[in-house]
């Protein structure tokens, strides 16, 4: 069956994957969100997937993103995933950009996003729903001066409409991935294609998942605010290899460089996905 959408409905997806630290690279940060894309274009996303960004690339990107969805209409739902390193000062959440330079605690609100200035403007919208999916509760290889950080990302209540999701619970983090996938999206991405669920169920199926993937060692966190009636798919997903890489259509994410495929030669996977890289 297809993707459960009523004729009215827009969808629309953002998809960062952030991978090059010199601090510290992520080994499947850029296959995460590329599955997690595919996945997405197959749910009838239009979704701009992006690999790489710095703070000007990931600032612009939201934006730009902002303005899309707005013009989706009442009816309009968005999905936000970023895969990356996320930090918390100060009882604000943060995500690090591409490039920042985080050598103390000080420098994270200059360098980094704080998630609520782009949560707040995304709830201020007029639309059906919102979900921002956050794969970034990470250890830390930044901040090595200063005040300690606390672990992975703060408590947070959504906003209005919005579902928010972190890859471990606030205050713990994912310990690095073996394999060419992280358990997050990769439970994210099956249980998306599972359908006839709404997004709090798929949510709370996705920490099952990840606490088998992973015997226990990390355990997933959302609290949802969603009110309008929403599902992915109608009974599941069409079979795998149908809408490969639909989010990445040409002409998307003009400006920020140049198509990049996120597997490399010999790595994976099955279902291969192409980014924007800066």
């Amino acid at each position: 069956l297809g993707h459960a959408q009523n004729q009215a409905e827009l969808r629309f997806g953002l998809v960062i994957g952030n991978d090059s630290y010199a601090e510290g690279p992520l080994a499947t940060a850029a296959n995460d969100a590329g599955l997690v894309a595919d996945t997405l274009g197959e749910a009838g996303f239009d979704v701009t997937g992006l690999r790489n960004q710095d703070q000007t690339g990931m600032r612009r990107a939201m934006r730009d993103f902002l303005d899309k969805v707005g013009q989706g209409g009442g009816s309009a739902v968005a999905f936000v995933y970023v895969s990356g390193y996320g930090l918390q000062y100060e009882g604000e959440n943060y995500l690090v950009p591409a490039g920042a330079r985080i050598d103390r605690d000080t420098d994270i609100p200059i360098e980094a996003i704080r998630v609520s200035d782009f949560t707040r403007a995304l709830a201020a919208l007029p639309i059906k729903a919102r979900m921002v999916v956050l794969d970034a509760s990470r250890p830390s290889p930044f901040a090595r001066n200063g005040q300690p950080l606390a672990a992975g990302l703060a408590l947070t209540e959504p906003e209005p409409g919005t579902l928010l999701a972190f890859n471990a619970a606030p205050g713990s983090v994912e310990p690095p991935a073996n394999g060419d996938y992280g358990p997050y999206a990769q439970a994210l991405a099956e249980v998306i294609r599972l359908g006839g669920l709404e997004p709090d169920q798929v949510f709370a199926r996705v920490r099952l998942r990840v606490d088998q993937l992973t015997g226990g060692a990390t355990v997933p966190w959302h609290a949802s605010n969603i009110e309008e009636p929403f599902q992915f798919f109608e009974g599941g997903a069409p079979d795998q290899g149908q809408g490969q890489g639909q989010g990445f259509s040409q002409g998307q994410g003009q400006g920020f460089g140049q198509q990049q495929g996120f597997a490399q030669a010999g790595q994976i996977p099955p279902r291969p996905a192409s980014m924007r890289e800066a």
